[in-house]
């Protein structure tokens, strides 16, 4: 793993608990042992116990709300380990950070994309280090951390 690796999960867990998120660089439940997202955004506001009950059976404490996959000089064929690692954490959404190269960004996002619009059924985003840094530099202006 590379320190721009770690920096972007780090980032990604504060985002998440400054928006109210149980956010952890784990995925809790049954599915831990088959795949392994780089952060996963838990939903734990109002209805979260009712809405567990609908999903029961995945044991989580809260449920997946985003997933995360940070991939930084994975290639084409780990990038398809990711997106079913996205699936099986069977969040509401998805996010695979894509850090690295520009050039090597340029050529990865749109095949990415297709490789998301042909198998996966989930719902995703494509993000990269900046996206990561504009969201992280809004959100820690506008939610200071409480003592």
């Amino acid at each position: 793993m590379s320190d721009e690796h770690t920096d972007c999960v780090n980032k990604l867990i504060v985002i998440g608990k400054r928006l109210d998120f149980e956010a952890l660089g784990i995925l809790k439940g049954k599915m831990q042992d088959l795949c392994r997202p780089d952060c996963v955004w838990y939903y734990k506001g109002k209805g979260s116990k009712e809405l567990r009950k609908i999903a029961q059976g995945d044991k989580y404490r809260y449920l997946p709300f985003i997933a995360f996959e940070v991939a930084f000089s994975e290639n084409e064929k780990n990038l398809r380990g990711s997106m079913l690692s996205l699936q099986l954490a069977n969040a509401a959404a998805s996010v695979i950070v894509l850090l690295g190269n520009p050039d090597r960004l340029k050529n990865l996002k749109p095949k990415l994309k297709k490789l998301f619009g042909r198998y996966s059924y989930i719902r995703y985003r494509i993000w990269t280090k900046r996206d990561v840094d504009t969201l992280y530099s809004k959100v820690i202006k506008k939610y200071p951390k409480s003592s």
